[in-house]
């Protein structure tokens, strides 16, 4: 069986054109703000052929080598829970030495939306999901993949490369074969749903097909990773390699919650890890029905937690091989390598298994960033940071004009939020339920406000009116100051009133300060 990457094809033409909502209008000028609040958000553009999907094209005529020599790794891991600048090498021990201790960690780093796909989304595009289209699971087809990095860079003079898992309700194999445009120049993507016995895609055979050697999913996407680096090292391309590692998701091919464990290289299978923490939430009668009892028994979640961590390992020992491999090249100085989740995890937090909520467990993820010249060595940063920054930083960092408008801010420059928007549209869906459990489509649609210490939180009806708001000051979020027991700490009317205005323009802000937007997202 062989990849695209294997069997050399890292230049294949793509002119099919990605599907969008039918009948939405184009947007005249996407590089500039909004003139109001509704123009430029909501649904994307019709869509429209691709441009040739060779190393920086642009209406078909290849382009000269950008000017920035520098490459990119962006590895992104799947529901992740948060990990300390201080714990990493507890659970990252290889990303740590060189990420973290040569590098940047961000302490307070946040996903806009948690849950997989408008993540990834978010990650791609560095756009909010109001502006992109993509709100929910099912709204990959949505993603229009001129706004995404990885398309840019292309047209820009980079070699794109993806591998791993892509997008949750799309199906990887119209991109392998070539009938759909990803953005990247070549890929290596599969269905996410096992780590065992799942389907490649035969370039020979023109369809996918089960490999033999029983290679786990992680060490799969280290491999591919690889292989590019190595087969890009003679190149007079610079390269942006996007790793999207299924670990430490849950394994979505078993049929009870019980046998959902996600499965470590037998190499990591019985590694010791660091002692769980249990981290219930003792009264939960201040939040929402679905919160008040809690899912699992404590051995549940240890379990979880042990298999979940070990296959963390993996990925560490993965992009340990990949620092070797750069280095070898002579390649690692002059690469700059970012590390995310696309959102957190529940482990009995709020009484909650899973994501899909507005609470910490779900919204902080760990985030690195390695390039001694752009982001100094052994530095914590405690600024307020997002997945939705990484594109404006990727521009920023290879002098790359965007062409639409990003809602983040580069993690180069010294902007600090004074306050954070997230948002998530309910689902019940078949494609939410196989990536993210039964739990997650009981979670009502929400929106959050955060600035320092406060959230405010409302939950929202299916025809939009309000079904509950909640006030946080403490970070674990378990005392809602709203409920009618925490009345004497309840904040006051123009503290609410404040917290109130800023989420009504969250919901529909796009751009930023910096772009002189009408109404800027935080």
């Amino acid at each position: 069986m062989k990849s695209k990457l294997l069997v050399g094809v890292l230049a294949a033409t793509i002119t099919a054109t990605v599907t969008a909502c039918a009948g939405a209008p184009a947007t005249p000028d996407r590089t500039q703000p909004p003139t109001s609040r509704t123009e430029g958000s909501g649904a994307p553009a019709p869509g429209f052929p691709m441009t040739p999907a060779t190393p920086g094209t642009a209406d078909g005529q290849t382009s000269p080598l950008p000017d920035s020599d520098l490459n990119v790794v962006m590895v992104v891991v799947d529901d992740a829970a948060d990990i300390s600048c201080a714990e990493m090498p507890e659970f990252l021990p290889e990303i740590s030495a060189q990420l973290r201790d040569q590098g940047r960690c961000f302490e307070n780093a946040t996903v806009t939306s948690p849950a997989c796909c408008p993540s990834r989304a978010v990650l791609q595009t560095g756009q909010m999901g109001h502006n992109s289209g993509v709100t929910r699971q099912i709204d990959a087809p949505k993603l229009q993949v001129e706004d995404t990095i990885q398309y840019q860079l292309r047209a820009a003079g980079w070699d794109t490369y993806g591998t791993g898992k892509y997008f949750n309700g799309l199906s990887p194999w119209p991109f392998e074969a070539g009938e759909q445009d990803s953005g990247f120049v070549s890929s290596d993507f599969w269905a996410g749903m096992k780590y065992y016995d799942y389907p490649l895609w035969d370039d020979t055979a023109g369809e996918p097909r089960i490999e033999p050697g029983h290679i786990n999913a992680t060490t799969r996407t280290g491999m591919f990773l690889r292989d590019f680096i190595a087969a890009n090292a003679d190149s007079d391309r610079p390269f942006y390699a996007y790793a999207a590692f299924k670990a430490p998701h849950t394994d979505n091919s078993a049929r009870t919650v019980v046998q959902r464990d996600p499965l470590p290289t037998e190499a990591n299978r019985n590694r010791a890890v660091p002692p769980f923490r249990w981290r219930t939430e003792a009264d939960t009668r201040d939040k929402l029905p679905i919160f008040q009892n809690q899912l699992r028994p404590r051995r549940f979640y240890e379990r979880l937690y042990e298999a979940r961590t070990r296959t963390m390992y993996d990925v560490d020992d993965e992009m340990g091989k990949t620092f070797d491999l750069l280095r070898e090249l002579g390649e690692l100085e002059n690469t700059a390598i970012f590390f995310v989740s696309d959102n957190g995890y529940h482990l009995g937090e709020n009484n909650w298994e899973t994501k899909g909520d507005p609470y910490p467990a779900s919204m902080d993820v760990p985030m690195l960033a390695w390039l001694p010249s752009a982001f100094g060595s052994g530095v914590v940063d405690d600024r307020p940071v997002g997945l939705i920054d990484l594109a404006p930083t990727l521009y920023d960092l290879l002098d790359v004009t965007p062409n639409h408008v990003l809602d983040g801010h580069s993690l180069l420059s010294e902007e600090r939020r004074t306050g954070t928007y997230f948002e998530l549209q309910n689902e019940k869906s078949d494609i939410a339920l196989k990536e993210s459990g039964f739990h997650p489509g009981t979670v009502p649609t929400w929106a959050m406000y955060r600035s320092g210490r406060s959230s405010y939180l409302e939950y929202y009806r299916r025809d939009g009116s309000v079904l509950r708001s909640e006030f946080y000051r403490d970070p674990a979020y378990e005392e809602n100051l709203l409920w009618p027991g925490n009345r004497a700490r309840r904040p006051d009317a123009a503290t609410l009133a404040w917290f109130r205005a800023r989420l009504r323009e969250g919901r529909t802000c796009a751009g930023t300060v910096e772009l002189g937007s009408p109404n800027p997202c935080p």
